[in-house]
């Protein structure tokens, strides 16, 4: 299955992919101390065994992330209607509570499926915000249900990271 990711979550996946490199070896390392002090090999040698079964789950995840490498499609920007909210866009806009009346100025980037981030303002596209978001353009409103309640979005900007 064909996953889109913008630029910056390309780089990212890959550099988790080099990070779980550098711990596996790091790990090979401290299993093959154990083997040698052991005396014994790895005959009753739990620290051993341990370390045995936290290489194969780290292989599993290794694995698991050279396949979404694999299957990454890169977004072109440089070809999305750039008035328009779409994946890969760093999106301002409104959001008022049709409840409470409440307003909150919104910041959120849109980005692709394993891409989200909500400490670093990121959302999938596919999320229910970023559903709601998707297409609208500047200056645009519109009311939508999301898990919080009703609310109306009003976009006052976007921009596209060039690649």
């Amino acid at each position: 299955m064909k996953t889109i990711v913008t630029k910056s979550g390309f780089e990212a996946l890959k550099e988790k992919y080099s990070q779980k490199i550098e711990q596996l070896k790091s790990l090979r390392e401290e299993k093959a101390i154990a083997y040698a002090i052991s005396g014994d090999g790895w005959h009753d040698n739990p620290g051993w065994i341990q370390l045995g079964q936290q290489e194969e789950l780290l292989a599993k995840e290794l694995n698991v992330l050279q396949q979404k490498i694999n299957t990454v499609i890169l977004l072109d920007t440089t070809h999305l209607d750039g008035n328009k909210v779409q994946l890969g866009c760093s999106v301002q806009f409104l959001l008022i509570s049709i409840d409470s009346g409440k307003m909150i100025k919104q910041s959120l980037e849109i980005v692709g499926s394993g891409e989200s981030d909500l400490k670093h303002k990121k959302i999938s596209y596919d999320s229910p915000m970023g559903q709601a978001l998707c297409n609208m353009e500047i200056g645009e409103e519109k009311e939508v249900q999301l898990p919080g309640g009703k609310f109306k979005v009003k976009i006052q900007s976007l921009k596209y990271e060039i690649i």
